[in-house]
């Protein structure tokens, strides 16, 4: 994935977000992930392809989706439903036609740059009265860095700021691609432990140590660190200390941010007939939070929990 790509594949596009950077934004959501962190809570992000969906709450079970598929790629999957296997399926969209419940989706639509352009145009009078723009979320946007220059470029000069949300596994020149049109990186960070990385995301964290290294040294714009806190992963005392003793001696590093466990990406595994091996953890507790903000005080970081 690189330069070859020339459209973005895109799972989603939210207007109106507040959360994801400041002023009013458009987030768009991009397919395509090298990590596969055990928590994610897109997992219709991770592949670059479009797959179809089930949303088993609206599933009635009448089986028509099954039977009208001509590449035979559906299976009724006990303790999941209706679910389609990506390897067979063409996409060609029968199912969907076929089911009256509307529990059925393809996930991934393909959008060329002028595409983009003229959805993001459609919130400019937000963008502008608030400061807001555009963010590029995922899966990983930084695989699609070529793609996004070339329109942060064209938003810049219509005063839309561009905020990327990254994982930071990507080759040193996607990011060094960007950084110059772009506003805002949101850097997520999962382990300073290179086993543990592996063993909690599927690689290694070399590559993304020297991106944020030279982040910090080269970025001009706003630069936050985001920590997954994510129970009996990355939640020891000494994973928060770890992480925090490293994090602290970097230069330029506007803010430190907590991002504790949700469970909110349960369905969309089970809509794709994937086990969830986090179904059972909790979200952060109170006293959890409170013991958070103890380790950073007594090391003299702030941090914010969001």
């Amino acid at each position: 994935m690189g330069e070859t790509v020339r459209e973005f594949n895109v799972f989603n596009i939210e207007r109106y977000g507040i959360e994801d950077g400041p002023g009013i934004r458009t987030v768009v959501f991009l397919k395509g992930c090298l990590l596969r962190c055990i928590w994610c809570a897109n997992p219709e992000s991770q592949e670059f392809f479009p797959q179809v969906m089930l949303e088993r709450n609206l599933c009635t079970s009448c089986g028509k989706c099954m039977i009208n598929c001509p590449s035979h790629a559906i299976v009724l999957k006990k303790g999941f439903g209706y679910i389609t296997d990506s390897k067979k399926c063409t996409l060609c969209g029968l199912c969907i036609e076929n089911c009256y419940a509307n529990a059925r989706s393809i996930v991934g639509k393909s959008y060329t740059k002028e595409e983009l352009l003229k959805v993001l145009s459609l919130d400019e009078e937000y963008f502008l009265s608030s400061g807001g723009g555009v963010t590029y979320s995922g899966g990983e946007p930084l695989l699609y860095s070529h793609l996004i220059k070339d329109i942060a470029i064209k938003t810049k000069q219509l005063g839309y700021t561009t905020l990327i949300e990254t994982c930071g596994e990507v080759p040193i020149k996607n990011i060094q691609e960007v950084a110059d049109v772009v506003d805002y990186i949101y850097f997520d960070f999962k382990s300073v432990d290179p086993a543990k990385h592996k063993k909690l995301t599927g690689r290694d964290n070399h590559r993304i140590f020297e991106n944020l290294d030279w982040l910090c040294k080269n970025f001009q714009g706003q630069l936050s660190v985001r920590y997954p806190y994510i129970p009996s992963c990355n939640s020891a005392d000494e994973d928060i200390i770890g992480f925090l003793n490293y994090i602290k001696n970097l230069p330029n590093i506007s803010e430190i941010v907590f991002l504790p466990y949700h469970r909110l990406g349960l369905p969309k595994y089970l809509g794709l007939g994937r086990n969830y091996k986090m179904k059972n953890m909790k979200s952060l507790s109170k006293e959890q939070m409170d013991h958070l903000n103890a380790l950073a005080d007594t090391l003299d970081v702030k941090i914010r929990i969001q």
